[in-house]
């Protein structure tokens, strides 16, 4: 399936939809070796398993699976007009038949919600995820956080995606969010909900390799 559970960030997550995640500017990426992915703008470096994929964004917006959504409307509007996030890496490379583990990290702005923290800015998105998701539950509620010595907000959720073809996949999703500024860094991190391809360790291991920049 094109990326089962990783559209859900890209919307946001989409990680979504609803939110829709506004891609601020072009980002130069500066790689210490093939693993290692920096973003001077956005204030981050990431490093990713070896046998993990960088995946460019059109192909990332083409192949990910996207939320099952409510409203088939609004699902048919993402569809035609997806949101790309600045950074994507799966486990395996698209297409994949089947939820392709994947990290996802978006900037936008924090809106009227500047200077509430992480736990408030977290909030809104889930609030907005649980109205489009007929099945989201907590897996963890959304609590303070630190990330790299910044405060940060996080949750875990599980949740139904659909693939282009109408199949279904039961997805577990984490989220972080790092206010920046005006702006905030959101890292979403989606898989299975069971199986080899929930991906625990590799994410363990993304997660500790995360820097970010003071703002």
């Amino acid at each position: 399936m094109s990326g089962g559970g990783n559209k859900m960030m890209s919307q946001l997550f989409g990680f979504v939809p609803v939110a829709l995640w506004i891609i601020l500017t072009a980002y130069t990426a500066v790689a210490a070796d093939q693993n290692t992915f920096e973003s001077r703008e956005a204030g981050i470096k990431i490093t990713k398993p070896a046998d993990w994929h960088f995946m460019p964004a059109k192909a990332a917006a083409q192949n990910l699976a996207l939320p099952k959504l409510r409203n088939r409307e609004v699902e048919k509007e993402i569809r035609s007009k997806p949101n790309i996030s600045f950074l994507v890496i799966a486990r395996y490379q698209e297409p994949y038949a089947g939820v392709n583990p994947s990290v996802q990290v978006t900037l936008k702005t924090q809106g009227e919600l500047v200077g509430k923290g992480a736990v408030s800015l977290l909030t809104k998105i889930t609030d907005r995820l649980k109205g489009s998701f007929g099945d989201f539950t907590f897996v963890e509620p959304v609590a303070e956080s630190m990330l790299d010595g910044n405060p940060a907000a996080r949750m875990a959720a599980s949740y139904t995606v659909t693939d282009a073809d109408g199949r279904e996949f039961k997805t577990r999703a984490r989220m972080w969010v790092v206010p920046r500024g005006d702006y905030m860094l959101t890292i979403s991190m989606a898989g299975s909900n069971d199986g080899p391809n929930v991906s625990e360790k590799e994410f363990g291991q993304i997660l500790q390799s995360i820097r970010i920049a003071k703002p």
